[in-house]
């Protein structure tokens, strides 16, 4: 399996100067977004899994970005995870959500990314994924310290495990979608 996804991501993957706005790369990015924003709404409805992490959730969305990272390339995982992140607070009517989930996907997924270029072969797509939410749940938890002015550090551990669990499932989750992606999705035009 692991032989089979890093021989799809080296023949497929197409990063930064190379990429053109055809039809595919389009529809592709349209259907990561919506599946993630689709799957964020849905997910916002149901308690934090975690009790004692408030606002802690699975984050099915963010395998959309980590998807869009390993098939499409960097530039594209950026545009999903702010195209969610917008979007999400516009349908929802929380736009003050930005201010904290804005700075959260856009350092995890450069983490992620980082991750990803340096380390890919050497590390899976779920600990990619774990580590991504993470830093996620991290930044979101300074981002709320300093809006709110109340130091929450007391919610830290029960974030990292919420993270830990998160990103290890979403990362599972994108990489059994990503070996199963039909070659149409990523390919290149002869």
């Amino acid at each position: 399996m692991k032989r089979l996804l890093n021989k799809s991501m080296k023949l497929y993957n197409r990063d930064g100067a190379d990429q053109k706005f055809d039809a595919r790369r389009i529809s592709t990015l349209a259907l990561l977004t919506c599946i993630g924003l689709i799957v964020s709404i849905i997910e916002n409805m149901f308690p934090p899994p975690i009790p004692l992490a408030p606002g802690a959730k699975l984050g099915l969305g963010n395998a959309a970005a980590l998807i869009a990272l390993i098939v499409l390339g960097v530039p594209d995982a950026y545009i999903v995870a702010i195209l969610k992140c917008v979007l999400g607070a516009l349908i929802s009517g929380n736009v003050s959500a930005l201010m904290y989930s804005v700075p959260s996907a856009m350092i995890s997924l450069s983490v992620e990314v980082l991750l990803y270029k340096l380390l890919f072969g050497k590390m899976s797509v779920p600990m990619i994924s774990l580590i991504g939410a993470i830093v996620f749940n991290a930044v979101q938890l300074v981002v709320a310290s300093l809006v709110t002015g109340v130091n929450l550090v007391t919610l830290l551990p029960w974030l990292m495990l919420a993270g830990f669990l998160a990103g290890a499932f979403t990362g599972f989750l994108a990489y059994a979608i990503i070996i199963r992606l039909p070659y149409s999705v990523y390919g290149r035009r002869r």
